[in-house]
């Protein structure tokens, strides 16, 4: 079953793309990306016996969600996410997932309302340092093979780069699911948030641990985020399966690493749901 709702927040209007039904999952997608990427990492992990329903949207300035002028740091960002859990959730308890730029800002939620978090899920989650500064690893190709690259459009040209294993699914994937969510995001309101990336002090450090299940998967060669910066998480997710795979960048889930992506997920999905027996 699938519904499509619309609420404003703000005078932002954003499309809620509800899947399934029963225990929530808020999935917050990844920077300049929007909702379509993340629906394709995860709904072969559910079918229509499964006890999730999960929600998809885009944050403003990305898919269809437009960004209004006044938009232009995470403060603000970050209160709109909080106005849409507000909106559709109400107080009810749900599970979140976040990628990259979600996973921060999924991050900000396990520190802001953990008593409404049934658990969270970190996939490759941005971990900037207080200067907005990344440890990240070279650049790494394992398998390469540059005669899948011959017709890269002008803003495909990263591609080879951006994966660690050449191979044709890669491209074909991210061609898929990747490539609409970067063309249609809004570049103006990237260049504003980037120029004030970073959440509040007091969210970007916990003050007490997260007890309820959670994953934290990484890439081993990820160039984007690292891996390394975010190991410094597990003490904060007392409860958490921490993962850092071997052949895997940013693009750990469905285009580089989908079956070990997928038992994660599986094996966190039953941890949250054993946890409310």
């Amino acid at each position: 079953m699938r519904q499509v709702n619309t609420v404003v927040v703000e005078g932002i209007s954003l499309d809620i793309d509800l899947r399934g039904s029963g225990l929530p999952i808020l999935v917050i997608h990844g920077w300049s990306a929007d909702h379509r990427y993340m629906a394709a990492d995860l709904e072969s992990n559910f079918d229509s016996t499964s006890p999730w329903q999960r929600i998809y949207f885009d944050l403003p300035g990305h898919g269809k969600t437009i960004a209004p002028d006044w938009l232009h740091d995470q403060s603000q960002m970050f209160n709109i996410l909080l106005q849409v859990i507000e909106q559709v959730l109400g107080t009810q308890k749900f599970a979140v997932v976040g990628n990259s730029y979600g996973g921060y800002l999924a991050l900000g939620l396990a520190r802001t309302i953990p008593e409404q978090l049934l658990g969270v899920a970190l996939l490759v989650p941005d971990l900037p340092d207080d200067s907005n500064n990344r440890d990240v690893p070279p650049v790494q190709i394992i398998v390469e093979d540059a005669n899948i690259f011959t017709d890269l459009q002008d803003d495909e040209q990263w591609i080879p780069n951006g994966v660690v294993e050449h191979s044709q699914y890669a491209l074909d994937q991210i061609r898929e699911f990747d490539m609409p969510g970067y063309r249609a995001s809004d570049d103006a309101l990237l260049e504003r948030l980037n120029k004030n990336y970073l959440l509040p002090k007091e969210i970007r450090y916990s003050k007490t641990p997260f007890s309820q299940p959670s994953l934290i998967a990484l890439g081993h060669q990820d160039a984007t985020v690292g891996y390394e910066r975010q190991l410094q998480l597990l003490p904060e997710f007392p409860r958490a399966t921490l993962a850092v795979v071997d052949m895997a960048g940013h693009y750990l889930g469905r285009v580089e690493r989908p079956k070990v992506f997928n038992a994660l997920v599986r094996d966190w999905l039953e941890r949250v749901e054993i946890s409310l027996k």
